[in-house]
């Protein structure tokens, strides 16, 4: 209400002026007569003394009848100080005072005087200088005059301003919280909400503001078809009521703090937790975590397919935490050892041995020959490696076991022993024995990428679950969810793919030709996604590649073989040509040259390749890292590869190490189509 109001006065600056202490109507201050006897007009004046209200009375002169003492103690006056007998004086005196606010005295208090007499508005409230509260009511009299009453309302007026600055932050807190959240009373009304409850209800603000039931809603959500009923659920057919009564028996009024999880018809899946207040009331949060469920299905789907990956290994694969305890075979493991798994004795010790070894040190264990028994008691000769794998601190997590059954090579040795007519077949049977083993020490690889990335991602999802649980997710964590899961989801086919590839390459090279499917691909972009499965192995190193290939240079050939070439080149320089922790880069070039050929070059500035070894470094098992794992199969694979898959050709080619040009180059050559 506007602040209007003629209250008590104070000592104009211009003419102070005291009372004589008695009323126009010749009653004294204490509300006796001239003769001592008690007049009506003292008994109510008595009586106005003892309420907290401050009253004046004015009558059709505008001469002031009655003030009552609160009312002085309201402006913080002393008790019967009076500047005139009228109604306008007092005011003029409050308007020098400035309890009107700025302005010209005299038109402020002009209007005061106008408003009092047609008591317009009849009800309103002031705020004085020193920042009190006064609710003034004005009632006109039937003889002309009128009565204003005063009450201090400071108090209340703060409540109501705290009470409606917590309305606002409660407001403001549910429309930022990142979820739908709705409030109900004991009869399941909803009476609060806000809008992100609107956008999963299916709901309208208005009707919403019609306070309608849980049943009503469930009912509505049913019959629009964004709820259906969940799975078990006995057949209602069109009957709402009964579908609505069931869900309501289900979920209506649990006896505690509930959560459950529920597709929309929109395509959303939405978790509803439902926490009961001591009132009857209820407290119902939606979280649409459709994202979350899009990422755990991603995750399943590709841990099958890691599955299906390494069942199709003929080597027994294992996957242990640090403690010792599987968590994870293939196949062949499976059919070897049975439900049991490994029998106990000196063998398992020194697998035990090995796997803490492996732990403490954090380097993987070359391929070594052991005799163990399988499942049924049988002593068998594996050929084995171990490998770590690591967590982003980079301390060991789960180490991973590659076994190659070699009893019939072991067995082969030993009769062709005494046998010099046999003595080539045992080199071939040997050969191999070592091809498989590099192979599969080769396999690993994307396998450990996969591992890696598959770990990863849960992580993250874990990562963002919490935040999201602990409502402080923000806009740039989810956007680096999205990114993150969706290069890792890439990352995961690609390794699944190449791991496929070399398993197939496997086949290949022993049969000395290639194999894999024929399509046609984009070169660029394929090298791409080569580099982007070697992401895990390069973000170890300080070593860049850059890459000069025009887009749009389509190959009608072998992708999947063509990958296996990159990859070997690219993790053969990162094993030999780089020194742990130092820079290099390698660059990949290609053009059409000649028209139908495409000529790509490898290069890196690395330590290069000394001369004496230049001429064996396409040969099979040739390595000069046999000590640390390396099994020498890389570059012989690319030349196996090159020349049978691509009808091309891969050269060595000669380097200057004059301090001019340094490092290994590769020349790559081979058909458009």
């Amino acid at each position: 209400m506007p602040a209007q109001n003629p209250d008590l006065p104070t000592n104009p600056p211009d003419r102070p002026a005291q009372s004589d202490g008695a009323q126009s109507d010749g009653t004294q201050s204490d509300g006796t007569q001239s003769d001592g006897t008690q007049s009506d007009g003292g008994l109510a004046a008595l009586a106005l003394e003892q309420i907290d209200q401050g009253v004046i009375l004015v009558d059709a002169a505008l001469t002031v009848r009655i003030v009552s003492g609160p009312l002085y103690e309201l402006f913080g006056r002393p008790r019967g100080f009076m500047p005139g007998a009228t109604y306008p004086q007092l005011v003029r005196h409050l308007a020098w005072a400035g309890e009107y606010g700025p302005g010209n005295p005299e038109e402020l208090a002009d209007r005061q005087i106008a408003s009092a007499c047609r008591a317009e508005p009849p009800l309103f409230e002031h705020r004085r200088p020193d920042g009190r509260v006064l609710e003034v009511r004005t009632r006109l009299l039937p003889d002309g005059g009128f009565v204003r009453t005063y009450t201090d309302v400071t108090e209340r007026k703060r409540a109501e301003e705290g009470l409606a600055a917590q309305r606002h932050l409660l407001r403001l807190t549910l429309e930022n919280a990142g979820q739908g959240i709705v409030l109900l009373d004991r009869d399941l009304r909803y009476i609060a909400w806000n809008a992100g409850a609107l956008d999963i209800l299916g709901l309208s603000e208005e009707t919403m503001r019609a306070g309608p039931t849980l049943p009503e809603v469930v009912r509505h959500q049913l019959s629009s078809g964004l709820v259906a009923m969940p799975a078990g659920a006995p057949d209602f057919g069109d009957d709402l009521d009964a579908k609505t009564a069931y869900l309501m028996s289900r979920l209506g009024r649990p006896a505690g703090e509930f959560v459950y999880a529920r597709p929309q018809g929109d395509g959303r899946f939405i978790e509803v937790r439902v926490v009961p207040l001591p009132d009857g009331g209820q407290v119902r949060s939606f979280i649409d975590i459709t994202d979350r469920v899009v990422a755990d299905e991603a995750v399943r789907q590709s841990r099958e397919i890691l599955t299906g990956v390494i069942d199709a290994i003929p080597a027994l694969i294992d996957v242990k935490d640090r403690d010792g305890s599987v968590r994870l075979t293939n196949r062949y493991y499976r059919e070897t050892y049975g439900p049991a798994g490994p029998p106990a004795g000196p063998a398992a010790q020194r697998a035990a041995a090995f796997d803490r070894l492996v732990a403490d040190c954090g380097q993987g264990l070359p391929f070594h020959e052991d005799r163990a028994p399988d499942g049924s008691g049988t002593l068998r000769d594996w050929l084995t490696t171990k490998m770590p794998l690591t967590g982003d601190d980079g301390e060991v997590t789960h180490i991973v076991t590659v076994s190659l059954d070699i009893t019939a090579r072991k067995r082969a040795e030993a009769e062709l022993r005494d046998a010099q007519a046999s003595l080539i077949q045992a080199e071939k049977l040997s050969s191999l024995a070592q091809l498989v083993a590099g192979v599969a020490h080769e396999v690993n690889t994307p396998i450990g990428v996969t591992l890696t990335a598959i770990s990863h991602l849960g992580e993250q999802v874990a990562r963002i679950r919490a935040l999201y649980d602990e409502n402080r997710i923000r806009r740039s964590d989810f956007h680096e969810f999205l990114d993150l899961s969706w290069e890792t989801t890439r990352m995961i086919l690609t390794n699944v793919e190449r791991a496929t590839g070399l398993i197939q390459s496997f086949k290949q090279v022993a049969a000395d030709q290639a194999s894999g499917e024929r399509r046609p691909f984009d070169l660029a972009a394929y090298v791409d996604e080569v580099l982007l499965s070697l992401r895990p192995r390069l973000r170890g190193t300080a070593v860049s590649v850059e890459l000069d290939i025009p887009p749009g240079l389509v190959v009608d050939g072998y992708p999947g073989a063509f990958a296996q070439v990159l990859s070997n080149l690219v993790i053969n320089a990162l094993v030999h040509a780089f020194d742990e922790g130092g820079t290099g880069r390698i660059r990949l070039s290609a053009r059409e040259e000649p028209p139908g050929w495409i000529e790509m070059r490898y290069a890196d500035d690395g330590k290069g390749i000394p001369p004496d070894i230049r001429p064996r470094v396409f040969e099979p098992f040739f390595t000069t890292r046999r000590g640390l794992g390396a099994s020498g199969l890389g570059l012989s694979i690319c030349a196996n590869i090159m020349a049978g898959t691509m009808r091309g050709s891969i050269v060595l080619e000669s380097g200057r190490e004059d301090g001019g040009e340094k490092g290994a180059r590769f020349l790559l050559r081979f058909p458009v189509g």
